[in-house]
């Protein structure tokens, strides 16, 4: 997991060399739960675009706030579940995992 690395200036996504976007969703929200103390930069609801590559999925923030960009690999993604209520948005819950050693 990565916050702030793979955005750039113009609002658009990094990606390494050997990589690709396999497919990208526009007006998604990103909400964290469940962290104690709870960081400004995750606080409240985010809306932007979600990147989705081979090994992981890139969020990019819409607007100006703390955070930017946050990647999740797929090995640190855990117990991940698909809803779909009947009166609401679809959705996709579950645990990212720090990476070892990480800050």
């Amino acid at each position: 997991m990565a916050l702030n690395r793979n955005h750039s200036e113009g609002g658009g996504v990094i990606v390494n060399n050997s990589e690709n976007v396999l497919m990208t969703y526009d007006h998604v929200e990103l909400t964290f739960s469940d962290i104690e103390p709870m960081p400004d930069a995750f606080k409240g609801t985010k809306k932007g675009s979600v990147f989705l590559t081979p090994y992981r999925v890139i969020f990019v923030s819409k607007g100006k706030d703390a955070l930017q960009s946050f990647m999740m690999p797929f090995y640190l993604l855990k117990d991940c579940e698909i809803k779909q209520p009947v009166f609401g948005a679809n959705y996709i819950k579950g645990t990212v995992k720090a990476e070892a050693g990480g800050m």
